[in-house]
């Protein structure tokens, strides 16, 4: 495992991380999904954050989501809420697409998983 796949993000850099890697399943990332990846989140956090994405393959992304499961959803609200904030990020461009709704089954299934 790489250094990069190691990093353990405190939970605004977490969201960002997600909802940026949510919003690129379609391969199509807004503006209305960067607008409101902004509006949440503070400019630096997310200058931060952006760089790490587009800097990590997508493997290495599903690698640091796994690591941080265990610090970010440790119960069912934590679960609820970035499932929520999921939804939010694919209904922001107003085109919540098959491959978005699929993505959610995968995502819950990739918490199920130990390691990837």
């Amino acid at each position: 495992m790489t250094s990069i796949e190691n990093n353990i993000l405190n939970r605004a850099e977490f969201e960002i991380f997600l909802m940026l890697y949510a919003s690129h399943v379609d391969y199509v990332y807004t503006e209305e999904e960067e607008n409101y990846i902004r509006s949440i989140s503070d400019p630096k956090t997310y200058e931060k954050i952006f760089e790490l994405f587009k800097n990590t393959t997508d493997y290495s992304c599903l690698k640091i989501i796994l690591k941080n499961k265990e610090a970010h959803f440790d119960n069912e609200k934590e679960k609820n809420y970035y499932f929520n904030l999921l939804k939010k990020i694919f209904e922001v461009d107003g085109n919540y697409s098959r491959i978005e709704k699929s993505f959610i089954i995968f995502f819950e299934k990739l918490l199920e998983t130990e390691k990837i």
